[in-house]
């Protein structure tokens, strides 16, 4: 019989633990799940950036996911992804970053890349990683930032409807300038389904397709 897996996820705020909860449910049917959470870690990162303190903090959640008996781990935060990576010599299980596989999608698809975020911390850390993969993979891109401002706000603040609307205003307007659309929040995800057809260009999030990596990490 085997034995069931453990998956941790390291939130920096309350807006994914649902739906991340179900994407589990859905792709690693029989996994127990450990959220972390500490939602005073992602206005640390917009007000500050990432410093020695926030690496401090993001690494001893990590541990302690561990400790919990997570087997992988899942950092659901873009904005904090690059303290992953320096905590990763340190943690004794394998860390995801939720948009990596994303990022390593999107260099496939086509060589201008928009990168909506409604959160300006997101920015530098996609940025990096994107081009990262890029080199990876031996192509070249060019990327965007597309900054929905006031948007991360009005969705902290439950404004959800006014958050969607100035999110997809501003994605009908300006897709048409890349060859490829990347929502480099997963909070932004929940308008993928409705936005996709009516672009003339992929858009990709990043929940559903770290969830697919993951179930390869878990197996």
């Amino acid at each position: 019989m085997n034995t069931p897996k453990t998956l941790g996820i390291v939130h920096t705020s309350f807006v994914l633990v649902e739906m991340l909860n179900k994407l589990a449910e859905q792709y690693l049917p029989g996994t127990a799940v450990i959220n972390v959470v500490d939602d005073s870690l992602v206005g640390y990162a917009i007000d500050r950036g990432i410093d020695e303190y926030l690496h401090h903090r993001i690494k001893n959640y990590l541990i302690g996911a561990v400790d919990a008996g997570a087997e992988v781990i899942l950092s659901a935060c873009s904005s904090v992804g690059e303290t992953v990576e320096a905590a990763r010599a340190d943690v004794s299980v394998p860390i995801l970053r939720i948009d990596e596989p994303m990022a390593e999608m999107a260099v496939t698809l086509g060589r201008r890349i928009g990168i909506f975020a409604t959160a300006a911390s997101t920015f530098g850390p996609t940025t990096r990683l994107l081009h990262a993969k890029a080199k990876a993979a031996g192509t070249a891109i060019e990327t965007s930032d597309q900054y929905c401002a006031d948007g991360f706000k009005l969705l902290m603040a439950g404004k959800v409807a006014e958050h969607d609307k100035l999110l997809t205003d501003m994605v009908l307007k300006d897709a048409k300038k890349f060859d490829v659309v990347l929502f480099a929040q997963a909070s932004m995800s929940r308008l993928a389904p409705f936005l996709a057809p009516q672009l003339d260009c992929p858009l990709l999030t990043s929940p559903a397709l770290a969830m697919e990596r993951l179930a390869t990490m878990l197996r």
